[in-house]
């Protein structure tokens, strides 16, 4: 077993970085509380150890763009071509998403942070992996700087994080994830969700009848939510899918390799792909091999593997997790032409409209390849599948398949999770009932506040634009206390980049934004400052007309003497209907509320506040700081269970 590494601080770990960003975002089933979850270093000289990205499954040049993708899906012909998945809500299970420039703020929605890293404000909903950017680049990215267009850009994402920032977690912490989002699929009535994708994988299963995993997506099925599962990364000599892709009801995805053309006559299986056998096999290949999304600058797999880049804000990536977020897309292209479609359905139609493979293995093993237009075409089928349901009563220690969290030396085993005793019959049935959360609560844990944070945006990061089409800026780029905040042309930069944390404070560089002097008058001017925890005067909350209101003044944040020229500093006023008082936050949807972890991890000592990086935060689209600092959580075995 891999130990805790000692010592004051370390440069940050290698670890099999992008193995688990460059294939499915969810083969990480083992990973660690708080944020300091280290990975065991690669093996074998590849970079790359089971399911996950690997350096050297990256070809050379400039990858597979995802209009390359669309057209090789067919999402760019026939009817197809109209679709953008508008209405349709996907949750995205994985490592959090980073706000970068490319991922419209109105295409995203923090749901609650599961993850270690939740117990760090630094940290909190933030993919300090790479690998949640990635998958959500793929589905709703809309990149200027290049012109990438995500497959479904009109969907809406909720993102629900789970892994860290090696991707470490619990199979606990997975299914928790999975019944928040059952419970919570109709939290925006405009874009239910109807997809969810899971870019993870487990090696440990019981029979899907029982296996508590399998048994939570059987659960999402059920409530009408289409779960799009990667398939592995552990290779062709593999004899069977991970879990939950196992599960007879979900869509196993496998990846395929499409070599740098549109035409389908060359693509094949990925040699990667966890192998099928005559139980449970693939139910459909889609581009997964070298694809550009967006780049998270300074996240784990982005540090480790700069020659995966592409320009400024791409990133190349190779897995099975590629392969199910381009699925997961195209499903809900399909839910919004035919928004009646049941889970059973979409299987169905996606199935009987792919392409059948001519080259290689693929055409060996009679695997077809996912063709969105020939789908979109097909009349409705009246197929239910009959596959015997679970009861969720099994082990969730099987579940794990032999992969553990180790917090100081001590590994989590057994019927636990990471918060205490697991009882897999109980659980099964108020996760059958829908009823395993109460607010945030799970299962008696408190994992997550108990509700969404804000009034029409609070909770989000990035640039907040007004007046003249320019942005709230810190003047000179400087993080002193008493800096103006002032309107600027939007050049997203870190003096732009702002977070509106659950606290209700605003924060840029580190500090937050105050009155100047404690003032509440009319007039008074906004600066930066260092953040006052519980000052009125540094918190701000977004109401309906998306008005800035300062707390303390009961004023809104105001463009002073309506005017637009460049370096005018702010104020606050009073609200009134004037689009000088206008601003488009951060994020226009919502974040769910955090909580502070209760007791102790597992081995009865230690505290969950334990940041995997210290100092780090991110700014202007950059993680700051580099160091491990603290007692670490750590996984025993990557080999077998990991993000794809």
């Amino acid at each position: 077993m891999r130990k805790p590494m000692t010592g004051r601080r370390r440069p940050r770990a290698g670890a099999s970085g992008l193995v688990a960003v460059a294939t499915s975002l969810g083969l990480l089933a083992f990973g660690g509380p708080a944020a300091a979850v280290t990975s065991p270093e690669p093996t074998g000289g590849s970079g790359r150890t089971g399911g996950g990205w690997s350096a050297d499954e990256w070809p050379a040049g400039a990858g597979t763009t995802l209009k390359t993708v669309r057209s090789i899906i067919k999402a760019d012909s026939g009817a197809a071509a109209t679709l953008t998945g508008q209405g349709v809500g996907i949750a995205l299970v994985d490592t959090g998403v980073a706000p970068v420039a490319g991922l419209p703020a109105g295409q995203l929605v923090n749901g609650p942070d599961l993850s270690f890293e939740s117990q760090s404000g630094q940290l909190r909903y933030l993919d300090t992996f790479g690998h949640g950017t990635h998958m959500a680049g793929i589905m709703v990215g809309n990149d200027a700087a290049t012109g990438t267009i995500g497959l479904a850009p009109k969907a809406k994402v909720t993102s629900v994080k789970v892994g860290t920032a090696t991707g470490a977690n619990d199979v606990s912490q997975m299914i928790a994830a999975i019944d928040w989002v059952v419970q919570n699929r109709n939290h925006d009535p405009a874009n239910p969700i109807r997809v969810m994708n899971l870019s993870y994988g487990s090696s440990g299963m019981s029979a899907s009848t029982v296996d508590p995993l399998m048994f939570a997506v059987e659960q999402a099925w059920q409530a009408g939510i289409v779960v799009v599962v990667a398939a592995g990364n552990d290779g062709s000599t593999t004899t069977a899918l991970t879990n939950p892709a196992m599960d007879p009801f979900v869509i196993a995805v496998g990846a395929s390799t499409t070599n740098n053309t549109i035409a389908t006559t060359d693509d094949d299986l990925a040699s990667y792909t966890n192998n099928s056998t005559a139980t449970r096999k693939v139910d459909i290949l889609a581009p997964g091999t070298s694809i550009v999304s967006l780049r998270d600058p300074g996240s784990n797999v982005d540090q480790q593997y700069p020659t995966a880049r592409v320009g400024d804000t791409g990133f190349k990536g190779s897995g099975t997790s590629q392969a199910a977020a381009v699925t997961a897309s195209a499903v809900a292209l399909l839910l919004q032409q035919r928004p009646s479609l049941t889970p059973d359905q979409v299987k169905k139609l996606l199935m009987s409209g792919a392409t059948t493979l001519t080259t290689g293995t693929a055409a060996q093993k009679g695997m077809k390849e996912l063709n969105v237009a020939a789908s979109v075409a097909l009349a409705t089928p009246t197929t239910t599948q009959t596959a015997t349901k679970g009861t969720g009563t099994g082990s969730v220690e099987t579940a794990r398949g032999g992969n553990h969290l180790s917090f100081n030396g001590v590994e989590l085993k057994g019927e636990q999770s990471i918060f205490g005793p697991f009882n897999g019959a109980a659980w099964a049935n108020q996760a059958g009932q829908r009823t395993s959360w109460n607010g945030g609560m799970w299962m008696g844990y408190r994992m997550a506040g108990d509700t969404w944070t804000g009034a029409g945006g609070t909770g989000g990061t990035g640039q907040v634009t007004g007046y003249a089409g320019k942005c709230v800026d810190v003047m000179n780029r400087l993080n002193n206390n008493g800096t103006p905040i002032q309107l600027y042309d939007c050049n997203n930069t870190p003096a732009q980049y702002w977070v509106l944390a659950a606290d209700g404070t605003a924060q840029a560089l580190g500090k937050c934004m105050d009155l100047v002097n404690g003032g509440t008058a009319n007039g008074t001017k906004v600066h930066l400052w260092d953040c006052n925890a519980g000052a009125q005067t540094q918190q701000w909350r977004v109401n309906t007309a998306r008005q800035l209101v300062n707390v303390a003044a009961s004023k809104c944040l105001d463009v002073t003497e309506w005017n637009s020229t460049n370096g005018t500093q702010l104020q606050v006023w009073d609200c009134g209907d004037q689009d000088n008082q206008r601003w488009v936050p951060p994020s226009t949807s919502r974040t769910w509320a955090a909580a502070s972890w209760q007791g102790t991890p597992w081995t009865g000592t230690g505290s969950w506040s334990d940041p995997e990086w210290s100092e780090q935060y991110w700014t202007g689209h950059y993680w700051s700081g580099h160091y491990w600092s603290g007692h670490y959580w750590s996984a025993d075995d990557w080999s077998t269970s990991s993000w794809s």
